[in-house]
């Protein structure tokens, strides 16, 4: 263990690890198959609790990482990932067990988490031997460190405006609403703006729900925060909810037509309205969580089919 490594306890990291574990055995449950390393690892980046005030401020998502196996070799994988066939709640599993364990880190050391600290953690979990992947036997795992990018980009904040570059010119624009467990919610507006900027007609066609992504197109410069204006948050519901169907999950009731989660877990049972509304009923709804590069697409694959 490096100098700087945050000092877990043995239940802690127990505990850790098998969360992780589940997540690699719902990988293969889902596909078929225990994921790869570098499959692993994808899950692991895209899922960051990049809102927690328990890390440090420069985590990027999706975050990186180098790997050298026994003998000092780099490790690669060549087989096409499988990650972008995952349905989401496997990475909200992965994110809720990164928030506990970032939190259970930071009473630890006293100190904000760095990436390399959190990189040095998930290698030692990667070292227990709970977690089965596909093309790598635990041991061989020697190193483990996070490829983070050098400049520093201040987090986003709610009530920062955000300019997403548009495929066919200009830039969609949201607010960004609340920073919660989910993800970054997102107040998004009907239409794009040719100068990047929230204009009055706009602001008058905000659309309904936010969305919830991660912070990795804003860290890394992609989306611009253009302007800060918290009279727009008032445009969109303070805490957005996640909706599930009926039957969702054994031993938990959801109810006859399905419920609404809150960022605190809270379940509210919907009226057969607004699961017609959201799009329950007929099986349209999709969970509002997308990483940035595919909410990215699906903005311009709205813009094609106007």
């Amino acid at each position: 263990m490096a100098v700087n490594d945050v000092s877990l306890s043995a239940s802690a990291l127990g505990e850790a690890s098998s969360g992780l574990a589940e997540v690699a055995a719902e990988f293969a449950d889902e596909l078929g198959g225990a994921p790869t390393l570098a499959e692993f690892l994808d899950i692991i980046g895209w899922a960051l609790p990049t809102n927690s005030a328990a890390t440090d401020g420069t985590f990027s998502e999706p975050l990186r990482f180098k790997v050298v196996l026994a003998g000092n070799k780099p490790y690669r994988s060549d087989a096409p990932s499988r990650v972008p066939d995952l349905d989401d709640h496997l990475f909200e599993d992965a994110r809720d067990h990164h928030r506990v364990l970032v939190e259970r880190m930071r009473a630890a050391s006293g100190a904000p988490v760095t990436p390399q600290q959190f990189a040095s953690t998930i290698l030692q979990m990667l070292q227990s031997g709970r977690i089965v992947l596909a093309d790598v036997k635990s041991d061989d795992i020697r190193k483990l460190t996070a490829d983070v990018p050098k400049k520093r980009i201040a987090r986003p904040r709610p009530g920062d405006v955000l300019a997403i570059p548009a495929g066919d010119g200009g830039c969609h624009m949201a607010v960004v609403v609340v920073l919660n467990r989910f993800g970054t919610a997102l107040g998004l507006f009907h239409g794009t703006s040719a100068q990047g900027r929230l204009n009055a007609d706009l602001r008058r066609a905000p659309r309904e729900r936010p969305v919830y992504t991660d912070n990795g197109r804003v860290l890394d410069g992609t989306w611009k925060i253009v302007d800060h204006d918290d009279s727009l948050l008032a445009l969109f519901p303070s805490d957005p909810p996640i909706y599930h169907r009926p039957n969702a999950w054994p031993g938990i009731d959801t109810g006859k037509f399905g419920a609404a989660e809150t960022a605190d877990g809270t379940l509210r049972l919907i009226e057969p309205d607004e699961a017609r509304e959201v799009g329950l009923l007929d099986g349209t709804y999709r969970p509002p969580v997308h990483p940035a590069a595919w909410l990215q697409k699906l903005l311009d694959d709205e813009v094609d089919r106007s």
